[in-house]
């Protein structure tokens, strides 16, 4: 039997979050749970009849079903924090959909001949407190030679040096994940997030797959920080705003959100943190942010340009430009049928 066939079934199942009876249901118990169970075990293969009704009620293209496996990732390695807030199944659903995604862009790489690598390894660091972890966002900076600029596009820069950014569209109490596949580091966020939001995700995640932590250490304390400082650096946040300030102007964190891409919450976090204001006051601007609505949404309106991940669908678009693949290849790969390839790939 096609273990193939039967491991993507069990695949897709997982990614629409359905169980092996709602599947049934969904045909109109036209396959019995009996035959989709024998399915996934690989002791029976649908006729092309049942194959197609499948594909339709799990929502996936035929040839989905039969795509070699390139690659093995290990879907339990995904961390999720928050993963009670989802629920196992919508956490079982991210992680089957990020590997199939992952896939994807490894085998356009292989197609095309490209070789990623990612040369980062701060292993001989240990993080014991928020200095640390401030130190090794500096190092980082300076490993990307970006010194104390502003980050344009932190996906565009992250994927440059070969870290795969994956964008889904999930649950929302979903921000973001991690994983290593191939050797590469692979960060997956949820694509509806605003881009403050996104860009702090993306450096926290990749401080999880950097830091080392000693014990009894907050990680998660510790990627913020991180995040934080890579985003803005302490020194060029002093130099904007000052050493010690009792009030800062809204105008101000907004000029800095504009140019850094960083929340006004989490440039106040910082003010607190280098005691550029004091702990009472920082405790003051949460009370006045949730006692007047307007001020909350001036706070939390988003202000720098959104990103997004286009490097995978370039790839696709330049094999396909290069004849290199098929069509029906490309349609696959990027989910899309035949006629929106050819009207996309507008050949110059």
């Amino acid at each position: 039997m096609d273990n193939t066939f039967a491991q993507r079934l069990v695949n897709a199942r997982k990614i629409r979050c359905m169980s092996q009876r709602e599947l049934c249901n969904s045909v109109d118990g036209k396959v019995s749970p009996t035959a989709i169970a024998k399915y996934e075990k690989g002791l029976m293969m649908p006729s092309s009849d049942v194959l197609i009704l499948l594909s339709n009620a799990l929502n996936m293209k035929l040839d989905y079903f039969f795509r070699p496996y390139t690659i093995d990732i290990d879907p339990s390695k995904f961390e999720f924090r928050k993963k009670s807030s989802m629920g196992s199944k919508k956490v079982e659903s991210i992680k089957y959909l990020v590997c199939s995604e992952i896939e994807k862009y490894l085998e356009i790489e292989a197609i095309l001949g490209i070789t990623s690598k990612f040369c980062f390894d701060y292993g001989n660091t240990t993080v014991e407190g928020e200095n640390e972890a401030k130190l090794l966002a500096l190092r980082l900076r300076n490993d990307l030679n970006i010194g104390s600029d502003a980050i344009v596009s932190a996906i565009d820069l992250l994927e440059s040096v070969g870290v795969k950014i994956i964008e889904i569209e999930h649950d929302s109490s979903f921000s973001g994940t991690c994983n290593e596949a191939g050797g590469l580091p692979v960060i997956v966020v949820n694509k509806n997030m605003c881009s403050e939001r996104k860009r702090l995700t993306i450096f926290h995640e990749l401080g999880h797959l950097l830091m080392y932590c000693a014990d009894g250490v907050d990680k998660e304390k510790m990627c913020n920080v991180f995040a934080n400082e890579v985003l803005i650096p302490s020194d060029k946040f002093k130099n904007l705003i000052g050493e010690s300030r009792h009030d800062i102007s809204l105008v101000e964190l907004q000029a800095m959100q504009r140019e850094y891409g960083i929340s006004v919450d989490a440039l106040m976090v910082k003010a607190a943190q280098l005691n550029i204001i004091t702990d009472r006051r920082f405790t003051s601007y949460h009370k006045k942010k949730n006692a007047l609505p307007t001020f909350k949404e001036a706070v939390e309106q988003s202000l720098y340009p959104m990103e997004h991940t286009c490097r995978f669908e370039r790839l696709v678009y330049r094999a396909l430009a290069s004849e290199v693949i098929s069509y029906s290849k490309a349609a696959a790969l990027l989910d899309k049928s035949v006629n929106e390839v050819r009207d996309t790939l507008n050949l110059m």
